[in-house]
């Protein structure tokens, strides 16, 4: 893993969950909200720990970036506005873009999909609490050993099927919170191999899951389609349907459901359902459209 993604994969993690606010009327822009971080210590950080984030220095400027999964590629919305304060944290709000990944978080939220919330902090500065010793941070006497961040900048935020601190793994041989004076030695570094191998193993679980969940959900919408339609698709349909993008499978059923309309009750069986003849002036070429046509219309669209 390269040494600067290490650096930023230390600094992430999972804190708490978000909401994605319904389509209002009149208004563009999808909304989400969520607490960002409770003021609590956070346990078992692969890397730090014990960990809290001091709330009095902590900064933020301008409007944060909302990703997905951390990355800078798939940006999703943006942080409008927060709030700080010992009973609640840090909470925050923000807008969700109308891209694809905007439109991802939205779209599986709606369908029920529990997105996880994880934000990247670095601090300006880091205090190595001892074991013996104590120290108050958020309104709360807390003892060492344990980590404290001073004026933390959240970076971003991030929407995540699994959250990035059970995800992620570096090897950090500088850091040692338990006891700083002792070098990485050779049963360090296996753990640490086997930890990211339970990490990367954990993603993918994550990942298939979500895969199982989107197969799962555009199945039971070709069924209602089929049971509002009253029809049977064939295998071959199906399976073009199942292949679709959101986008595209959105636009195939909204033609679906105009065709259907058209038809007479004597021409509404699954062999006429779709069908569509026009006729040439002089001609009088017959020019069939069926649910295939359809298909090749929705993949012309991507």
């Amino acid at each position: 893993m390269p040494k600067a993604e290490e650096k930023q994969n230390q600094y992430c993690f999972q804190l708490g969950q978000l909401n994605v606010d319904a389509q209002e009327e009149g208004k563009k822009k999808r909304t989400f909200s969520g607490v960002a971080y409770s003021g609590e210590v956070i346990t078992d950080h692969w890397y730090w720990k014990q960990v809290i984030f001091d709330l009095d220095s902590m900064q933020i400027k301008g409007r944060i970036p909302a990703l997905l999964e951390h990355s800078s590629y798939q940006r999703a919305g943006a942080i409008e506005s927060h709030a700080i304060s010992y009973e609640s944290g840090l909470t925050v709000s923000g807008i969700l873009l109308s891209n694809e990944y905007g439109t991802q978080v939205a779209t599986d939220s709606d369908d029920g999909f529990p997105w996880q919330m994880s934000v990247r902090i670095e601090p300006s500065s880091i205090d190595e609490i001892q074991a013996g010793n104590t120290v108050t941070v958020n309104g709360k006497l807390l003892h060492g050993p344990i980590t404290v961040f001073r004026g933390g900048r959240i970076r971003e935020v991030s929407f995540c099927a699994l959250g990035a601190d059970e995800n992620t793994m570096a090897v950090a041989a500088s850091h040692n919170p338990n006891n700083p004076q002792e070098d990485t030695d050779v049963t360090e570094l296996e753990q640490v191999k086997d930890a990211l191998k339970q990490a990367e193993t954990e993603r993918d679980a994550a990942q298939t899951e979500l895969k199982q969940f989107k197969a799962q959900k555009r199945n039971d919408d070709i069924a209602a389609l089929e049971t509002e339609l009253k029809t049977q698709f064939s295998a071959e349909d199906k399976t073009a349907y199942t292949a679709m993008d959101d986008a595209s499978f959105s636009f195939t059923a909204k033609q679906l459901r105009q065709f259907s309309g058209k038809n007479s009750p004597a021409n509404n069986g699954p062999s006429n359902l779709f069908t569509h003849q026009a006729k040439a002036d002089e001609s009088n070429e017959k020019q069939t459209f069926g649910a295939g046509s359809l298909v090749d219309q929705a993949k012309q669209r991507k």
